[in-house]
């Protein structure tokens, strides 16, 4: 049986849950360090909510940037945010510890819904770098539960109910991957097989959930690329996918406007989540914060 451990905390006077994954007795050592921090929006009235992925490589996490400051955005504009920390490659984790951890984060924010006042189908994933092939991932296959080899069986939906991809790493391909999250992600000896499962162009499927995708054009982390092959996909298969590609350059930049190259796809973002109606009516002023 799986045991929850929440601690509350404060950090710039916003109240925090911590919640532990694997909080049990026959959890590794490796997965003992997976956790999300909740932020939790006001109002008497169900919420959407996001999990957080944030990017950096399959190696580490860009938590800060790609993690706190998204989820206080969120939170701040009614929108209930989990920040996720999920095994990386620096601790010599390979798939499919990462999306283990993020399904287990989609069933736990699913199984605490009524504790989080969060509505159970709007509950979606924003991915960053590496964490937007996390998110694409838990869109892609949500009809396998990859944390039955743990013990864990559910009858709860793992598919997320959209998906924002932000500048995301998509495929394993030689020819637009990007190796450092491949070689996190699949080890130095992976079968072909096994690369092509984690290709996410190779897989998409009219079952998926809405995908919203941004990148840069000049982005020169991650191959823009990624994410043009990615939407002629989703677009075939009927997937409902809202694509943009700034020409400027930039990558890691998260939600910060103070960037020189951060574009303001959160003002894409907001309307598409009216469109597919995950929000019913427009949010607060504070998004003209990001012209």
């Amino acid at each position: 049986m799986l045991f929850l451990l929440f601690s509350i905390v404060k950090a710039n006077s916003v109240a925090q849950n911590t919640i532990r994954l694997w909080d049990n007795a026959s959890a590794t050592k490796k997965m003992k360090h997976s956790k999300m921090t909740a932020y939790i929006a006001n109002g008497n009235s169900t919420r959407p909510a996001v999990i957080i992925c944030p990017g950096g490589s399959y190696c580490y996490l860009g938590i800060k940037n790609e993690g706190v400051r998204v989820a206080e955005w969120f939170q701040k504009n009614g929108i209930s945010a989990f920040v996720l920390r999920y095994r990386v490659g620096i601790r010599n984790n390979r798939h499919p510890a990462m999306i283990q951890d993020l399904q287990r984060a989609i069933l736990l924010v699913k199984e605490n819904h009524a504790k989080y006042g969060i509505d159970t189908c709007k509950v979606g994933i924003v991915g960053f770098s590496a964490g937007g092939h996390l998110a694409g991932t838990a869109a892609t296959y949500y009809n396998i539960n990859f944390m039955e080899e743990l013990g864990v069986e559910t009858n709860i939906s793992l598919r997320p109910d959209f998906v924002a991809m932000i500048y995301p790493v998509v495929s394993m391909t030689d020819s637009i991957a990007h190796k450092k999250s491949r070689r996190n992600l699949l080890g130095h000896k992976y079968t072909p097989e096994l690369q092509k499962m984690m290709s996410l162009e190779l897989n998409a499927h009219a079952g998926m959930p809405p995908v919203f995708i941004i990148h840069c054009k000049k982005d020169q982390t991650v191959d823009y690329r990624n994410s043009l092959y990615y939407k002629d996909v989703l677009k075939k298969n009927e997937v409902q996918c809202h694509f943009t590609i700034y020409d400027e350059k930039g990558h890691g930049f998260g939600i910060n406007p103070n960037s020189d190259n951060a574009p303001s796809w959160i003002n894409h973002f907001i309307p598409w989540l009216q469109y597919i109606q995950v929000i019913n009516q427009p949010m607060n002023a504070q998004i003209m914060e990001y012209k």
